[in-house]
């Protein structure tokens, strides 16, 4: 329950927001490698609640950009069974967007990265009780702060931007996690680095959806 833990022990794969529960009790990851020698993003599953990890796939790379600008990805499962990852992307094409892919046979094959026409980055997937989906980010020009859009097709179409709060000082934010603690009732936590202290702070918001 939290008590007490094991000694840290390395993972294939790296990515702020961690790996996801999926609906038959296994963890999914995807992530970058950057331990290893060739640095490559790979799809992961765990059976034992994350002791061990199995590399599944490689998420392959969109034609005309470098692996090696992909970074810090996240993933969820959605209501059709399809497995759905964005990427941070920092490729001349779509620079500064999260880009999108995903696999509907259990992470063995992965569509080629492709732009949801979201500007702002990393962000972080949850599945809600409903079903439907929630991206929410960072959005690092004005209005500076953090972002949230929903998905009622499975990640196939995503709504206009919801502004989770627009008054921060500087780009320097984001990496917002959410939860969900009631029907359209959620709890954002990011980093920011406020105007009148040289830290960064974490900053909370509770918020709803009409």
């Amino acid at each position: 329950g939290g008590r007490s833990w094991s000694p840290a022990y390395r993972v294939p794969v790296n990515s702020p927001h961690g790996p996801v529960n999926l609906s038959d009790g296994r963890l999914f990851y995807a992530g970058v490698t950057l331990w290893a020698d060739e640095r490559t993003v790979e799809a992961c599953i765990s059976e034992d609640d994350g002791k061990t990890w199995n590399r599944v796939s490689r998420i392959p790379t969109r034609s005309g950009d470098d692996s090696s600008k992909y970074h810090e990805l996240h993933g969820v499962e959605a209501a059709d069974g399809r497995l759905v990852v964005q990427i941070r992307n920092h490729n001349s094409a779509n620079s500064g967007e999260t880009l999108q892919t995903h696999s509907t046979d259990g992470g063995k094959t992965w569509a080629e990265p492709y732009s949801i026409g979201v500007w702002g980055l990393p962000s972080h997937l949850l599945r809600l009780s409903d079903d439907r989906l929630l991206m929410t980010y960072g959005h690092r020009r004005a209005p500076l702060g953090n972002q949230a859009r929903i998905s009622t097709d499975n990640a196939q179409t995503w709504s206009e931007p919801i502004v989770i709060h627009g008054d921060a000082t500087s780009g320097d934010l984001g990496y917002p996690s959410t939860v969900e603690i009631a029907a359209n009732h959620f709890v954002t936590v990011w980093y920011e680095k406020l105007s009148d202290n040289p830290f960064a702070q974490l900053r909370m918001a509770k918020w709803q959806l009409s």
